[in-house]
Formats: structure tokens, sequence, C-alpha cells
């Protein structure tokens, strides 16, 4: 009596009537794969790679999944839980407006690097920055590094696919002088105290929107960033956790920020004395208490640097101006890494290199004066 094959075994026969070898393969659920090719070599490499899979636990039940059917099973089973909401949007988006278009309707089990490449460089070419498609390209990364955990790759197309390289671009700051200036012209608006705090410390523009009232004390001068305001397309303002856990952290305040801070607490005071007023917990507020539409605050913002005939500059540009301001002043950057709230000291060194590189004059100085003759 003829052995049972078992999962996996496969089997290699010659059809005879159609001039073709061909390769079976029980699998774990009990279908059958099957391999139909007119050279031997080819069916049977076919039967020992599957094989292979097979034997280190990797077994891919359906080989017809659609790159959009798994995008939106990661987004589903995987994004909504682990993914920050504002990422998962950001996610959302490109895989509605940029993947699934191109390549949605190939077989994930066949995607090739040289297919990613050709989406890339279509996105270039119509008219894409190298940042934005490199952003598509880390978003395939990350999800097909999901599908070979989760068994339905063996390997990831993307590493061998050929994304822009994204040029570091420096960043546009302001001079102190001109940080003054726009200060200045803005001293008297009743959000002032928003680009106090983020020409004074840095802050990020949902860490100021988002700062509670009970993170903030102007007696003692400091302030936590403790969560985020921001907008959720679908779900409007949102009060989420801080960007990093580094993101969550203490901020002495300098005392040019805590007298602003102080007249805006005053002026706060009494507009909540409006019998419309709802209360949302939160430092900086509409006249009416409720949170800030991040849109109008940055329309604010450009007029304000507008009227003021200073050089135009994004809101996350006050940031970056306040950390070059202090690097400038030979701070020691683990200091600015603090302040800022970067993952580490070397991302605050490789974004401000433009700026430390030439304080290494300093080092130089330094050992003349101690190994020079006199």
């Amino acid at each position: 009596m003829a052995r049972k094959r078992s999962s996996g075994e496969g089997s290699l026969h010659y059809w005879a009537e159609k001039d073709y070898w061909v390769g079976r393969l029980l699998m774990p659920d009990g279908k059958r794969k099957a391999k139909y090719n007119k050279s031997q070599k080819v069916v049977k490499d076919w039967l020992l790679s599957e094989r292979g899979k097979l034997s280190q636990g990797i077994y891919i039940p359906d080989d017809k999944v659609t790159v959009e059917f798994f995008l939106k099973r990661y987004l589903e089973d995987y994004g909504k839980h682990s993914l920050r909401v504002t990422t998962f949007e950001g996610y959302k988006a490109v895989i509605e407006r940029h993947i699934v278009p191109e390549i949605g309707n190939l077989r994930l089990s066949t995607l090739r690097a040289d297919q990613l490449n050709h989406l890339y460089r279509k996105k270039l070419e119509a008219g894409l920055s190298d940042r934005s498609v490199e952003y598509i390209h880390g978003i395939l990364r990350r999800s097909l590094n999901k599908a070979v955990k989760w068994g339905l790759l063996t390997k990831n197309p993307t590493d061998n696919a050929s994304p822009p390289t994204v040029k570091f671009k420096q960043p546009t700051v302001w001079t102190g002088e001109q940080v003054k200036a726009f200060l200045e012209s803005v001293k008297d608006h009743r959000w002032a105290g928003i680009f106090y705090l983020a020409c004074g410390v840095g802050m990020r523009k949902g860490e100021v929107l988002g700062l509670p009232l009970t993170a903030l004390d102007l007696e003692q001068g400091y302030l936590k960033v403790i969560q985020t305001l921001q907008f959720v397309s679908g779900q409007g303002l949102l009060k989420l956790e801080p960007k990093t856990d580094r993101s969550r952290r203490m901020i002495v305040l300098p005392g040019f920020v805590v007298k602003a801070l102080k007249i805006h607490m005053a002026r706060r005071s009494i507009l909540s004395q409006n019998p419309n007023w709802k209360e949302s917990g939160l430092v900086f507020t509409t006249d009416t208490g409720t949170p800030i539409a991040p849109t109008n605050m940055l329309r604010l913002f450009k007029d304000k640097v507008k009227s003021a005939e200073l050089p135009k500059i994004r809101f996350h540009d006050l940031r970056h101006t306040t950390a070059s301001l202090l690097l400038e002043k030979n701070l020691n950057p683990k200091f600015v890494s603090e302040l800022l709230g970067h993952s580490s000291v070397n991302l605050t060194l490789n974004t401000y290199s433009h700026i430390i590189n030439p304080m290494n004059r300093v080092t130089a100085d330094t050992m003349d004066e101690i190994v020079s003759p006199k």
C-alpha cells in the first residue's frame, strides 16, 4: 500500500501528455499548490523553495492577496491600535491617494522592487518632492515588514527598492534681532503667549496649543509638556499623547516668557467670567474658552510676520530659530536636545550640524591656548 504523503513533503513528476513537469505540495490547511513548467529544474527549484519555507514555519495560505487588501488589513488590524492617531491618518491618506491607485491590484506575494521603483518615479514625475516619495517608501517598508512577520511574504521587496535620497535642507531661521522685532509686534495680541513660548523655548505647535492649565506654574517659572492638541480628519481637535517619550518633558521658562504668560493669564481670567465661557482646561483658548484651531493660529502668525516685514518662515521654524540661537552661543547640544524634546542628542547634532561644525573653531582655539608656545 502506497504511503500517504504528509503536508510539506510534495511530489515531482513528468506529465508526458502535456510535455510538462509538475510539482505538487500539500499545504497545512489541506489545500494543494502546484507548479507547471517544461523545465524540470524550474519546477524542482520551486518545490525545494516551498518546502524550505514550510520547514522554516513560513506559510503563505493565500498567494492571491492583493497589495490593496493587505494594506487595508494592516491599517485595521495594526495601525488603528498601534500608531498615533495623526500618524494613522497620514498613513491612510497616503495609502489611499498614492499607493493603492498604482499598485493596489498587484498580488502581494509577487510584488517586486522594480515595481516599487516605477511607483516612486511616477510620483516624482507627478511633482511630489523627494521627501514625500521617501515617506511613501517608509510606509511601504514598515507595512511590508508586518507582511513578512505575519507570514504573507518571505522577504520585504522594499529592501531592494531605490527611493529618492532626501537632501538635507538647512532650516530657515531668524536672527535674535528679528525675533525681538516679531515679539514686539505681537505683544499686545491675546495669543501673544503662544509666540513667546514658540520663540522662547522652541515648543511645537501642538504642544503649545495643548498646554493644560495644570501643567503651568508661573510662580516657579516652569511648565510640563504632557499632551498635544491635534486636528484629526473626521474627529476634530483631539488632546493626544506627546510625539515621543522624550517629548514629555519639563521646561524652565526664561523671564521674558514668564512675564508674557502672566499677562496672558490675567486676560484669560477676565474672559473666563463671560457667561458663554466653555472651560477647556487649556492655557490658550478662543474668546469663549474652547481650543484654538491650529489653522486659525497659523493664519494669525503669517499676518503678523507680514505686517512686521520679517522674512517668511514657517511656525515650526521658530523652533529651529530657538535651537540655532542657543547653539550659536555655544550652549551644550545636550541641553538644547532636552529643551526641544528630541529623541536623542544625535538628532540635534544632525539637524543643526551647519551651526555646530563652525563652532569647532572653539575647540581649535582652546587647544592653541593650552599647548601653543608663548
